[in-house]
């Protein structure tokens, strides 16, 4: 491959790398909004009422006030592990996606199928900055897991919790 050939290759990588960044921040909202909906739905009230209430909310509390409600409408008062476990993934995603939205990226023209990320941060009054290759296809892997919590959440949701799936289905997202 020559320069204009790897030129060429990066640029659309880069294209490639943004799109799937943008869906990454989109999936995510889509989680903050099924939270937000399920809120609603566990607590029994009317969804504007719920939006008002999560309106303000950091994402943290959200996921805590979801996984009180599901704890509290638990028969056994206890999450079952799978719950327990899609917590731990929604966790992840927000660590994610903070990476992702906290980070600069920039295009790699050397290196197709990559883009730099680039943090800086100040610790114990000392500045530092990290640089690392992100792979398009980390991205995409990156955004397919935030498109399977959305569903986990509809499927766990529905199976434990079926008195509340026409709330969630009706709802807007």
């Amino acid at each position: 491959m020559d320069d204009i050939d790897t030129a060429i290759a990066s640029l659309e990588g880069w294209e490639e790398a943004k799109s799937n960044l943008a869906g990454c921040i989109i999936h995510f909202q889509y989680i903050e909004r099924l939270l937000s909906i399920s809120i609603s739905a566990l607590s029994g009230i009317d969804q504007e009422v719920g939006d008002i209430v999560t309106n303000e909310m950091s994402f943290r509390a959200r996921l805590a006030t979801f996984s009180a409600l599901l704890t509290h409408r638990a028969e056994t008062g206890q999450l079952p592990k799978d719950i327990e476990e899609l917590i731990k993934r929604i966790i992840r995603a927000e660590q994610e996606r903070n990476r992702l939205v906290h980070s600069l990226w920039v295009f790699a023209e050397d290196k197709p199928g990559v883009i730099n990320r680039q943090k800086s941060s100040i610790r114990k009054n000392r500045y530092s900055t990290q640089d690392e290759d992100v792979s398009l296809e980390e991205l995409e892997e990156t955004e397919s897991s935030f498109v399977g919590i959305i569903d986990d959440i509809f499927y766990t949701l529905t199976k434990y919790y079926p008195s509340i799936e026409k709330k969630l289905q009706d709802a807007e997202i």
